[in-house]
Parts: C-alpha cells; sequence; structure tokens
C-alpha cells in the first residue's frame, strides 16, 4: 500500500511466481492480478468505506 500502482504490479508479479506458498494481499483502490487477495476497481469513497470495514472488523478504532 503506498507504491505507485506499475510498481506494485513488478513486485507482487515477482513475489507469485517465485515464491510457490507465499499469500499476498493489495490494499490499493485498484484491482491487481498478482496478488491473491486484492480490492476491485473502486471510487475513492467505496474503497474508504470498505477499508474502513475490514479495519473494524480485525479490531481497529
Amino acid at each position: 500500500m503506498g507504491l505507485p500502482y506499475y510498481m506494485e504490479f513488478t513486485i507482487l508479479a515477482g513475489l507469485k511466481h517465485f515464491s510457490t506458498n507465499l499469500k499476498t494481499i493489495s490494499l490499493d483502490r485498484f484491482y491487481n492480478p498478482h496478488a491473491t487477495w486484492s480490492f476491485p476497481n473502486l471510487s475513492v469513497k467505496n474503497w474508504s468505506e470498505s477499508f474502513e470495514t475490514i479495519i473494524n472488523k480485525i479490531g481497529g478504532k
């Protein structure tokens, strides 16, 4: 999270192809096909609401 999309895409592609048992998650608001789990393409509002829901469910503030 916080990386430019092209950089995250490249890093996750490398991890996907060279680390067979590694699970990756992309918290960016754009879909990343190389992550094990990724948000779909979302507007800023929908991404923020979804992210807040995840934080609250795992015990955030």
